[in-house]
């Protein structure tokens, strides 16, 4: 998937988001186009490096995602299936994975090299993945979507954590939050375990 699939429909809307003064004299200033990103791969060894390449390659079932883009009539693809809705244009994550962080970090070097057609003011994509070895880890006890689920234990394993974090603003009413999260559990072989966190978000919009 093109990262320009989900731009073009977002410039087209700039003529009508940015005309809702006409008075030159009472013009809002807009803030200075600001397009960042900043992507941190954290890990001592090569086996810890090659766990969060593993967290980043798991997908879920397709149908998973199917089923939470349903309401959306998001169409879903048979593969790189990480996004399940969007906002403005800009797809939403159900799961981090390669494909989604490839997305948004093409997606702000692309704003970058047409800054001044681009529909959002400012951007920012944030991207970090951290290894850890437990001797004991208790899973999170909330899902995606901070709902209340039972958590699980383990023993003797490595956590990678993947935190993904975009921002877009157009205007007051115009602009996007989205934090996403991954936990994946390995054992100390580096075989995955179990993954949290992947699923459905609630993302602040305006």
């Amino acid at each position: 998937m093109k990262a320009n699939n989900f731009f073009l429909p977002s410039l087209l809307m700039l003529a009508f988001v940015s005309c809702s003064d006409s008075s030159d004299d009472n013009e809002l200033e807009m803030p200075e186009r600001s397009y960042t990103k900043l992507i941190e791969r954290n890990s001592d060894n090569t086996f810890e490096a090659e766990l969060i390449t593993k967290a980043e390659s798991y997908y879920p079932s397709r149908q998973e995602v199917i089923d939470a883009a349903e309401w959306s009539g998001m169409e879903v693809p048979e593969t790189a299936y990480w996004y399940y809705n969007s906002f403005d244009g800009v797809p939403i994550p159900y799961c981090i994975t390669i494909d989604a962080i490839d997305y948004y970090s093409d997606l702000i070097d692309m704003y970058n090299a047409n800054r001044e057609d681009v529909f959002f003011y400012t951007a920012e994509f944030t991207y970090s993945a951290n290894v850890a070895f437990h001797d004991n880890y208790t899973s999170p006890d909330k899902n995606s979507m901070g709902e209340a689920v039972e958590p699980q234990s383990f023993e003797s394993v490595y956590v990678v954590t993947l935190d993904l974090y975009w921002t877009d603003y157009c205007g007051s009413l115009c602009a996007m939050w989205i934090e996403k999260q991954r936990i994946v559990v390995f054992n100390e072989s580096g075989d995955l375990l179990e993954v949290f966190m992947d699923g459905e978000i609630s993302v602040p919009v305006s």
